[in-house]
């Protein structure tokens, strides 16, 4: 099985830590569970802005961690069956861990729903009718 974690960088300690944000990441750790290996993939930012869903299809990623999730990115993810969990920490490493442990959340729609406020930051990745 295959995870997918949002990271600051691909060198030295930002490929260690949690970029804030799944959908606004442009390095992610795709860690093989079974194979027990990681390797980091990096957007190539002149033609795509996002980890798009064939390219998450094409890697094989079932599951993903990461600290927030916004809600049209869920809507997808949920969709295409791919699991969301909420980590727990910033470091690569240890959530992991606690995925291979069974102690991460999955994210739910009313996480989701509870955390989405209707700022002007959070519509500007949604088209959300509740937001204005």
């Amino acid at each position: 099985m295959k995870l997918c974690i949002p990271i600051l960088g691909e060198k030295g300690l930002s490929k260690e830590l949690l970029a804030n944000d799944f959908y606004k990441a442009n390095h992610y750790c795709i860690t093989d569970i079974s194979k027990n290996s990681s390797e980091v993939y990096t957007l190539d930012t002149s033609n795509t802005i996002y980890l798009s869903m064939s390219e998450l299809k094409k890697l094989e990623i079932k599951a993903i961690i990461t600290p927030n999730l916004r809600p049209m990115a869920a809507k997808i993810l949920f969709e295409n069956e791919i699991e969301v969990y909420q980590s727990l920490g910033n470091v690569v490493e240890e959530n992991i861990n606690f995925f291979k442990k069974g102690t991460l959340k999955d994210f739910t729609e009313a996480m989701i729903e509870q955390k989405s406020s209707c700022s002007s930051d959070s519509c500007s990745s949604c088209s959300s009718s509740s937001c204005g």
